[in-house]
């Protein structure tokens, strides 16, 4: 790393009809330190006024702006959080989300004082319920390798919660995650039509942006918990019907994998589309119960519908914006 001076940073925390959540979440991140940073949050209660936010609040922190902003979806959310921002570096948090100890935002932002990071995630610790769900590798080895990175299809790979630092992923997950300003306007920011692997279509492009000797870093210093006990949190972004799901799995692939990256779809279209029926079986089978029959349902079912799915959206592509 070189010498240079650690960046000013915005904290961009979205939040949506979770005042009492947000207020604790606000006065763990003003509690940081080692840090020169803001907090701008983005919240879409509705039926509340700017006012009313800041008495659920409690705190008139000159550090804390709110941004309010209709109901649109994280990645709007985060859209708008980083016009407004004015850091140099962005850091995101979600209002289910608690960084562990006052130095997370210091393991994050001191990763920047090497001027070819454009990016870093910490590691995410996920707590109340559904830890089944999180990607597990017993070979700290594979683990390590494949840890935010894609497969040959552009399948995003997650396995963040190694203990060892890593410098060279593909991806920043939406929590836990921070980047220059200055490379989120290179990726052209993210796309908001998918509700589903919704953080990628900005990383696909910046991957290509990149200059020699930039990279983005995982650091497991900087650690947070993901609350799934949090109604409305991160399993109500994930766990929706069937088909909406692989719906939105057929947009991943055929609406920004195909238009980023043409040949990794239509060059192998008669291995992709096995690989994509089979993909959707399985995201259909993580949404059921779990027993054998369950499982076994929900995976033909989804298997059962990808052609159509596939087909739907091969046809219509992605909406003007």
């Amino acid at each position: 790393m070189t010498g240079a001076q650690a960046p000013f940073v915005t904290v961009v925390i979205r939040s949506y009809n979770r005042l009492p959540e947000l207020a604790k979440l606000v006065q763990v991140v003003l509690a940081q330190r080692g840090v020169d940073f803001e907090v701008l949050i983005v919240d879409s209660t509705q039926n509340v006024s700017d006012e009313g936010v800041f008495d659920v609040l409690g705190t008139r922190d000159p550090r804390v702006r709110l941004l309010r902003s209709p109901p649109r979806g994280c990645a709007a959310a985060a859209n708008e959080g980083v016009r407004a921002a004015r850091g140099e570096v962005v850091a995101f948090v979600d209002d289910d989300d608690v960084p562990v100890g006052d130095g997370w935002l210091h393991a994050l932002v001191r990763n920047y004082r090497d001027p070819l990071c454009l990016g870093v995630n910490g590691l995410l610790e996920y707590t109340g319920g559904g830890d089944e769900r999180v990607p597990r590798v017993r070979s700290g080895w594979l683990r390590d390798r494949w840890m935010l990175s894609y497969g040959p299809f552009k399948k995003p790979r997650v396995f963040h919660g190694s203990p060892n630092r890593k410098v060279g992923i593909a991806w920043l997950a939406g929590g836990n995650s921070s980047i220059r300003k200055s490379a989120w306007a290179r990726g052209g920011g993210w796309d908001e039509y998918l509700r589903y692997h919704n953080e990628h279509s900005l990383f696909l492009r910046l991957n290509r942006a990149m200059r020699a000797g930039e990279h983005l870093v995982y650091d497991p210093e900087a650690r947070m918990i993901i609350r799934r006990d949090v109604p409305g949190g991160l399993d109500h972004r994930t766990e929706v019907d069937c088909r909406e799901r692989i719906d939105t799995l057929a947009k991943y692939y055929f609406w920004l994998v195909a238009r980023e990256h043409p040949l990794r779809i239509y060059g192998a279209l008669p291995v992709f589309l096995p690989y994509f029926v089979l993909d959707a079986g399985i995201h259909a089978a993580e949404l059921a119960e779990h027993t054998q029959a369950s499982l076994v349902r929900q995976f033909v079912d989804g298997a059962l519908y990808a052609p159509k799915a596939a087909w739907k959206h091969l046809r219509s592509g992605p909406p003007r914006t």
